[in-house]
């Protein structure tokens, strides 16, 4: 009990540390040698200051793995959006990303939210056995009286991979969903999100 006890402190110590985690991702195995050269860093959220603000990180979190990155907002203006006129010209589109040298375009968005229970919450359901409905409903009637939950936000986002690549059918390189549990603030959250995506990157080697 004692050892259980200290790895929930830990993971709880470590938990603190940062934000952002993956926990899902998929590496496509026909393009494990890519190395991309010039990203085009683009953060679909229709908060234009949210955006700046993760491209900016994004763009110098790439810069320090010797990666050219630009953007988005410094090309498209804010905030980015995949307008009916760019689907339109789709080609036209990723032929002037071409011959403006990017080889690679990098999008990130959040696709979801929910709610979890927090770890003390579900240890203390674990190692409680409740063995008559008394004990149980004394337990638990605060919780149904408040109707305050010991709980946490988790938003659910995800980053893709792209290459300009008009010879492949599947140019997706990489994607990876990351959650971002129980944000403290948006600097702090965008730093630890940027953070986890490079090193994510880098563990799939592609970075030189």
């Amino acid at each position: 009990m004692r050892i259980f006890s200290t790895l929930i402190i830990l993971f709880i110590i470590i938990s603190g540390c940062s934000s952002s985690k993956v926990v899902e991702q998929y590496v496509n195995p026909e393009t494990t040698d890519f190395k991309p050269q010039k990203i085009l860093v683009i953060g679909l959220t229709p908060d234009g200051g949210l955006q700046r603000q993760f491209e900016y990180s994004m763009v110098k979190a790439l810069e320090d793995q010797n990666v050219n990155a630009v953007k988005s907002v410094d090309l498209y203006g804010e905030p980015f959006e995949i307008s009916q006129d760019i689907e339109n010209n789709w080609e036209n589109f990723q032929s002037d990303l071409l011959k403006s040298g990017f080889d690679s375009v990098l999008l990130s968005k959040i696709t979801g939210q929910e709610t979890r229970v927090t770890i003390a919450q579900s240890y203390r359901n674990l190692v409680r056995t409740f063995e008559t409905f008394d004990t149980y409903y004394k337990e638990n009637r605060t919780i149904s009286e408040s109707g305050q939950l010991e709980d946490y936000p988790v938003l659910n986002t995800e980053s893709s991979l792209y290459c300009l690549c008009p010879d492949r059918e599947n140019d997706l390189i990489w994607r990876g969903n990351i959650d971002i549990v129980n944000a403290p603030n948006s600097q702090k959250t965008i730093r630890d999100y940027v953070n986890t995506l490079v090193r994510a990157l880098r563990k799939n080697r592609f970075f030189n």
